[in-house]
């Protein structure tokens, strides 16, 4: 498991990287799933809480359950993230 900070909203959850579906990283809330677009956006206001039926991320993507995965190292370099400093544990 991979993570980039602490949820930095009400919750104790860890932001981590998904997959969605149509091959974009998103970061999302491990526990109260808010999700983020990028990495530049997590300390900002710029987050969507996605639910059915669409389950949209505001991103360009969606976090229907059942089409995602949790990234791994090479998604995130992929995705150009891989200079961030990822935690594992």
């Amino acid at each position: 498991m991979m993570w980039l900070v602490e949820c930095p909203l009400w919750d104790q959850g860890l932001v981590r990287p998904l997959l969605t579906e149509a091959g974009d990283i998103v970061l999302m809330c491990d526990s109260c799933t808010t999700v983020w677009c990028g990495p530049d956006d997590v300390e900002s206001e710029s987050y969507s809480q996605p639910a059915g039926p669409d389950w949209d991320t505001g991103c360009g993507s969606h976090v229907k359950p059942g089409t995602t995965k949790w990234a791994d190292m090479d998604d995130v370099r992929k995705a150009g993230w891989g200079e961030l400093e990822w935690h594992a544990g």
